[in-house]
Protein backbone atom coordinates (compact mmCIF):
# COMPACT_ATOMS: atom_id res chain seq x y z
CA UNK A 1 0.00 0.00 0.00
CA UNK A 2 2.20 2.22 1.28
CA UNK A 3 5.42 2.59 3.05
CA UNK A 4 7.27 4.44 5.71
CA UNK A 5 11.07 5.68 5.96
CA UNK A 6 12.92 4.39 9.50
CA UNK A 7 13.46 8.07 10.16
CA UNK A 8 9.91 9.17 9.30
CA UNK A 9 8.93 6.31 11.96
CA UNK A 10 11.20 7.37 14.17
CA UNK A 11 9.95 11.10 14.18
CA UNK A 12 6.16 9.60 14.83
CA UNK A 13 6.82 7.44 17.42
CA UNK A 14 8.18 10.37 19.06
CA UNK A 15 5.69 12.79 18.52
CA UNK A 16 2.91 9.64 19.55
CA UNK A 17 4.94 9.86 22.89
CA UNK A 18 5.50 12.93 23.41
CA UNK A 19 1.89 13.84 22.45
CA UNK A 20 0.56 11.07 24.64
CA UNK A 21 -1.25 9.34 21.86
CA UNK A 22 -0.97 6.14 23.26
CA UNK A 23 -2.50 3.48 21.19
CA UNK A 24 -3.67 6.05 18.13
CA UNK A 25 -2.82 5.19 14.39
CA UNK A 26 -1.26 8.02 11.85
CA UNK A 27 -3.59 9.17 9.65
CA UNK A 28 -3.22 10.43 6.48
CA UNK A 29 -5.20 12.41 4.54
CA UNK A 30 -5.95 13.64 0.80
CA UNK A 31 -7.06 16.22 -0.37
CA UNK A 32 -7.36 18.62 -3.68
CA UNK A 33 -4.39 20.46 -4.04
CA UNK A 34 -5.63 24.03 -5.39
CA UNK A 35 -6.15 25.74 -8.78
CA UNK A 36 -3.10 24.12 -10.39
CA UNK A 37 -4.62 20.67 -9.63
CA UNK A 38 -2.28 17.86 -7.23
CA UNK A 39 -3.02 16.54 -3.99
CA UNK A 40 -2.29 18.43 -0.72
CA UNK A 41 -1.40 15.34 1.95
CA UNK A 42 -2.31 16.00 6.37
CA UNK A 43 -0.87 13.93 8.82
CA UNK A 44 -2.60 13.58 12.68
CA UNK A 45 -3.45 11.10 14.76
CA UNK A 46 -6.94 9.26 15.29
CA UNK A 47 -8.65 6.10 15.92
CA UNK A 48 -10.12 3.63 12.99
CA UNK A 49 -13.49 4.87 12.08
CA UNK A 50 -15.38 2.06 9.80
CA UNK A 51 -14.86 4.88 6.81
CA UNK A 52 -11.23 3.77 6.72
CA UNK A 53 -8.21 1.35 5.61
CA UNK A 54 -5.92 -0.10 8.03
CA UNK A 55 -2.51 -1.25 7.38
CA UNK A 56 0.73 -1.89 8.86
CA UNK A 57 4.07 0.13 7.21
CA UNK A 58 7.42 -0.36 9.20
CA UNK A 59 5.81 -0.74 12.65
CA UNK A 60 3.38 2.21 12.52
CA UNK A 61 -0.60 1.47 11.93
CA UNK A 62 -1.52 4.13 9.23
CA UNK A 63 -4.98 4.50 8.30
CA UNK A 64 -6.33 6.19 5.02
CA UNK A 65 -10.34 6.96 4.29
CA UNK A 66 -11.31 4.00 1.48
CA UNK A 67 -11.90 6.64 -0.59
CA UNK A 68 -8.15 7.61 -0.79
CA UNK A 69 -6.96 4.49 -0.82
CA UNK A 70 -6.42 4.23 -5.06
CA UNK A 71 -4.71 7.92 -4.69
CA UNK A 72 -1.71 6.98 -2.10
CA UNK A 73 -0.66 3.12 -3.59
CA UNK A 74 2.82 3.15 -3.83
CA UNK A 75 3.03 6.51 -1.49
CA UNK A 76 6.41 6.91 0.62
CA UNK A 77 6.29 8.64 3.41
CA UNK A 78 9.83 10.06 4.49
CA UNK A 79 11.00 12.79 6.90
CA UNK A 80 13.79 15.27 5.27
CA UNK A 81 16.46 17.36 7.00
CA UNK A 82 18.00 20.21 4.85
CA UNK A 83 18.89 23.66 5.13
CA UNK A 84 15.93 25.32 4.12
CA UNK A 85 14.36 23.40 8.01
CA UNK A 86 12.79 19.82 8.57
CA UNK A 87 9.66 17.70 7.74
CA UNK A 88 7.60 15.16 6.78
CA UNK A 89 7.63 14.45 2.77
CA UNK A 90 5.01 12.56 1.36
CA UNK A 91 6.52 10.72 -2.28
CA UNK A 92 3.49 10.18 -3.79
CA UNK A 93 4.50 8.09 -7.69
CA UNK A 94 0.75 8.59 -8.45
CA UNK A 95 -0.63 11.42 -11.19
CA UNK A 96 -2.60 13.81 -9.45
CA UNK A 97 -5.55 15.35 -11.34
CA UNK A 98 -5.37 18.23 -13.68
CA UNK A 99 -7.30 21.68 -12.72
CA UNK A 100 -9.60 22.41 -15.07
CA UNK A 101 -10.83 26.07 -16.09
CA UNK A 102 -14.20 26.57 -14.41
CA UNK A 103 -13.88 23.54 -11.71
CA UNK A 104 -11.30 24.89 -9.38
CA UNK A 105 -10.56 23.00 -6.10
CA UNK A 106 -10.20 26.48 -4.08
CA UNK A 107 -13.92 26.97 -4.74
CA UNK A 108 -13.54 29.70 -7.05
CA UNK A 109 -15.77 30.14 -10.05
CA UNK A 110 -14.01 33.12 -11.37
CA UNK A 111 -11.58 32.66 -14.11
CA UNK A 112 -8.65 32.79 -11.64
CA UNK A 113 -7.66 29.42 -12.95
Amino acid sequence: MISVTETAAEKINQALVEQEMDGKSLKLGVFPGGCGGGYQYALGFGEKSENDTAFEANGLKVLINNEDVDKIKGTEIDYIVSEMGEGFRINNPNSAPEGKKGECSCGSDSSCC
